[in-house]
């Protein structure tokens, strides 16, 4: 069996980089690839707000529409604000919204950000930590608020971790590989014409291979070598990721 690979965009927010939304969103729309976005509920993200808005009805309108559309949806933080400078369990980056902080204000970011979700009528129980940063308070707190799945993690397959299922993510850019299931994490905001061109490019090759968020939890495994499949590459794409800006 080959690889399988899922698409994941970060950072879909009332503020962001719409030209490139709409564009992207035509070539999944053709080829009817659905993939996992991350949306900010409440988003107060200095950084992410220099980017073009568009009003708070017309965004949840747009995310509901793409809810029934069959585009699956993760919580991505709360506000994307980064408070600490702890990297978390997977020492990606030195900056978090969430890591280092006390279980109680973890909770209530979570708690306020379903509620958001919910009175928007966007179902998820599935979160994106910004920046790849998250402790072992953070998982404690998203299955008190009914999140069981992690799209993060460094393996080949998605395995079960303190009760919850991670589909891991290894890679920034899409690649053919021979085995495993990978989750490229792409982001409207900084994608250049060329860079979009490249990924319909590998969807045309690549189509029967591409699989949604949620066909990827089948192929979960409690395999230990799994497991040391992500120490190797934790340590060999630290580098090469290129998620410093996320």
């Amino acid at each position: 069996m080959g690889g399988k690979y899922i698409f994941r965009f970060d950072d879909i927010a009332p503020n962001m980089d719409w030209g490139n939304y709409e564009y992207i969103k035509s070539i999944f729309d053709k080829y009817d690839v659905k993939p996992l976005i991350g949306v900010i509920p409440d988003n107060q993200d200095p950084e992410l707000q220099k980017y073009a808005y568009r009003d708070e009805d017309y965004f949840w309108n747009e995310m509901r529409k793409l809810q029934r559309n069959g585009w699956e949806i993760a919580l991505h933080g709360y506000q994307h604000k980064y408070v600490t400078k702890e990297a978390g369990i997977f020492g990606i980056n030195n900056k978090s919204e969430f890591s280092g902080l006390p279980i109680e204000v973890q909770n209530e970011k979570i708690k306020n950000g379903m509620r958001l979700f919910n009175s928007r009528d966007i179902k998820t129980d599935t979160f994106m930590a910004p920046s790849h940063s998250l402790d072992r308070n953070t998982l404690l707190v998203l299955k008190e608020n009914g999140i069981h799945t992690i799209t993060d993690g460094f393996a080949l397959y998605p395995y079960y971790y303190e009760d919850l299922l991670f589909v891991p993510q290894l890679f920034a850019t899409q690649r053919r590989m021979p085995f495993g299931i990978y989750t490229f994490c792409i982001h409207f905001n900084t994608m250049t014409k060329a860079s979009i061109t490249e990924i319909e490019d590998f969807i045309k090759l690549n189509r029967d291979d591409i699989i949604t968020f949620s066909e990827a939890k089948a192929y979960a495994t409690k395999n230990p070598i799994n497991k040391l499949s992500g120490t190797f590459f934790k340590s060999s794409l630290s580098v090469k990721r290129g998620l410093q800006n996320i």
